[in-house]
C-alpha cells in the first residue's frame, strides 16, 4: 500500500530544502495551506495533476515522491490516482499472471485503452485468455473481438464460452462456419433456429 506517511515527509523534505513555507506551497500549487498540511501529516495525497507539478518545481520524479514497492502493491485505482496511466497499465501488463490482474483494473480503463488490452490479446502480444476476458467486453467490444476470431485472425475455439454468447452470436458464428471462413464445428444443439425449429 502507498504509503501516505512517508510521502508527506517527503513533500516537507523538498518544502523546506527550497526554502519555502506551507503558505509558500500552496500559493505556487494553488491549493489551500490545509491541503498542503494534510499531504506532509500523511493524511491525504496530492492528485496526479498536483504530483507532476511537484516534480518540476522541486525537480524531482514521481517514483521518488512514490515509492515503487509500495506502488506494486496497491489497487489500482489508488496506483490511477497517484502516477500516469501508463504506469499503471505498464505495471498491469508486467504482471506474472494476468488473468488474476485483469479483472481489477479493466473496469478502470477507458474505451481506447481497454481496446489496446483487447488488441493486444488479437495478436497475442500477451498471454491473456479469452476466456478470463469476455465477460468484462462491452457489447461492441465483444463483436469486435468475435469478428477477429471468425475471419481467422485470431485461432479459437469459441465452444469454450459458448455458454457466454448471445443467441445472435452464436448464429452469426455458425454462419461462419457454414461457409468455412471459421475453422471450428460449433455445437448449437440447444438454441432454436429463426424459423422455430432446432
Amino acid at each position: 500500500m502507498i504509503n501516505l506517511v512517508q510521502i508527506g515527509q517527503k513533500i516537507a523534505e523538498m518544502r523546506k530544502k527550497h526554502h519555502m513555507t506551507q503558505n509558500d506551497l500552496a500559493d505556487t500549487l494553488f491549493v489551500t495551506h490545509q491541503a498542503i498540511s494534510k499531504w506532509e501529516n500523511g493524511k491525504s495525497i496530492p492528485n496526479l495533476d498536483i504530483l507532476y507539478e511537484l516534480t518540476k518545481l522541486f525537480n524531482i520524479t514521481i517514483d521518488y515522491l512514490l515509492d515503487e514497492n509500495d506502488l506494486t502493491e496497491a489497487p489500482y485505482e489508488v496506483m490511477f490516482q497517484s502516477t500516469t496511466r501508463e504506469a499503471v497499465i505498464n505495471h498491469f501488463l508486467n504482471q506474472p499472471s494476468l488473468r488474476n490482474e485483469i479483472q481489477k483494473i479493466f473496469y478502470l480503463l477507458n474505451p481506447k485503452e481497454r481496446m489496446m488490452i483487447i488488441n493486444q490479446v488479437i495478436h497475442q502480444i500477451i498471454d491473456l485468455e479469452i476466456d478470463n476476458i469476455w465477460p468484462l467486453l462491452s457489447i461492441s467490444e465483444r463483436q469486435y473481438l468475435l469478428t477477429n476470431i471468425i475471419t481467422g485472425k485470431l485461432d479459437y475455439n469459441l465452444n469454450r464460452i459458448l455458454g457466454q454468447l448471445t443467441i445472435e452470436e452464436q448464429f452469426m458464428i455458425k454462419h461462419h462456419e457454414e461457409f468455412g471462413s471459421y475453422p471450428y464445428k460449433i455445437c448449437i444443439g440447444h438454441i432454436k433456429t429463426k424459423g422455430g425449429k432446432r
